[in-house]
């Protein structure tokens, strides 16, 4: 994704992993949103294309042989999951039609299934950590931005500092604050002029203003990480609900809290499962195995006159 802002930076895009905004996009906004949202799979998908075309013949298994589950914040996911755009046919396997995810579960049916099966944890055995794709350091450290959705704005915004303007951000970058706590940006100045302008916007109500900017061709924002949920991820649909007696922002709060404290995150960019999944599968960023296996389309629905006669 990285790559791909800077191949395109000339233009303003916007990122979401949340299926209910791309669905929204495509069924209310069209054709004159849609070009400007990053054909990057979510890491729902990305994880379900690299596990069935690429991890199962490392396994020596078929696509089919891998069942594919994830555990998602949010019920939308299940939708995704289930898009064409996800189905594709592997002609290695005489035309096995491959689906790359096969289950999504939230947070909250986990931990409903742990309830129904009663599982105790402290007589549960202790098991190494599955190396295989694992995102985490030798020393116990995440890959990743320490943050609620996932840091994309952050990630992209650091990494296009260095490389368009040589400028190696260090320390925590200066979100403001513009209409509301979900409605952030940040900017990189460069001798008084803005070079690089990112958003973070959260919620439905925040993302009309962008859509309506992006509309009339007044939108200001070099990028925007864009969650349909109000908070990000963390307030998601699918997520365990507050114990009794805590309210939702309370439960909000302590998760950013936990999040965003005592997290010492390593640089994505230098994650070593990524350079091998490129070593030995997708060659290199922007190459045609990645854009078939690691990027998407979107499809703007148009809508027949007799909906249009019943919704008018």
């Amino acid at each position: 994704m990285t790559c791909s802002f800077i191949n395109n930076f000339n233009s303003y895009q916007c990122v979401s992993l949340i299926e209910g905004w791309i669905c929204y996009a495509e069924k209310q906004l069209g054709s004159y949103i849609l070009p400007y949202i990053s054909s990057v799979k979510s890491p729902q998908q990305t994880m379900g294309a690299t596990i069935k075309h690429h991890i199962c013949k490392k396994l020596q298994l078929r696509p089919d042989e891998i069942y594919h589950v994830t555990v998602m914040p949010c019920y939308d996911k299940k939708l995704e999951a289930s898009r064409d755009d996800f189905v594709t046919e592997v002609e290695s396997h005489g035309g096995l039609r491959v689906v790359e995810v096969d289950s999504v579960l939230t947070s909250g049916e986990i931990l409903d299934l742990i309830q129904l099966k009663t599982v105790d944890f402290k007589a549960v055995e202790e098991s190494s950590v599955d190396r295989m794709l694992t995102n985490v350091t030798e020393e116990g450290h995440l890959y990743g931005v320490s943050g609620s959705s996932g840091g994309y704005a952050e990630t992209i915004f650091r990494y296009a500092a260095k490389v368009l303007f040589g400028m190696d951000i260090k320390g925590p970058l200066n979100f403001k604050i513009i209409r509301n706590s979900d409605f952030q940006e940040v900017s990189l100045e460069v001798e008084e002029r803005t070079m690089l302008r990112f958003a973070m916007c959260y919620g439905f109500r925040n993302l009309q203003n962008i859509v309506r900017k992006i509309k009339m061709q007044k939108c200001e924002y070099h990028f925007v990480e864009v969650m349909a949920c109000p908070s990000g991820c963390l307030n998601g649909g699918g997520q365990i609900k507050p114990k009794p007696g805590q309210t939702p922002k309370d439960l909000i709060q302590a998760l950013e809290t936990i999040y965003m404290e005592n997290v010492l995150a390593a640089d994505p960019s230098k994650n070593p499962i990524v350079k091998g999944l490129y070593d030995e599968w997708l060659e290199h960023p922007g190459s045609e195995k990645a854009k078939k296996y690691m990027h998407t389309e979107y499809h703007p629905i148009v809508k027949s006159i007799t909906s249009q006669l019943h919704n008018w």
